[in-house]
């Protein structure tokens, strides 16, 4: 839940709130625990993340249209 929690802050404009993930969860996790672990996460990242500008999306894009050696048959 917290990775998805921390997933839908970059990539959504409207993110769920806690609670919305803790009813998909079926109350498995409390809110305290979704946070604790996003902070762990996060702090496991060193807190390094990119801001989702269209150029990080290009360049995904890019990289991933160009095929490798192995995907080439001729």
């Amino acid at each position: 839940m917290s990775a998805m929690l921390i997933a839908c802050k970059y990539e959504e404009i409207w993110p769920p709130e806690v609670n919305d993930l803790i009813a998909i969860s079926d109350n498995a996790y409390s809110g305290e625990h979704i946070l604790v672990m996003e902070k762990a996460i996060l702090s496991q990242l060193g807190w390094y993340l990119t801001v989702p500008i269209p150029y990080v999306f290009l360049v995904r894009y890019t990289k991933a249209s160009i095929p490798s050696d192995d995907e080439v048959i001729m």
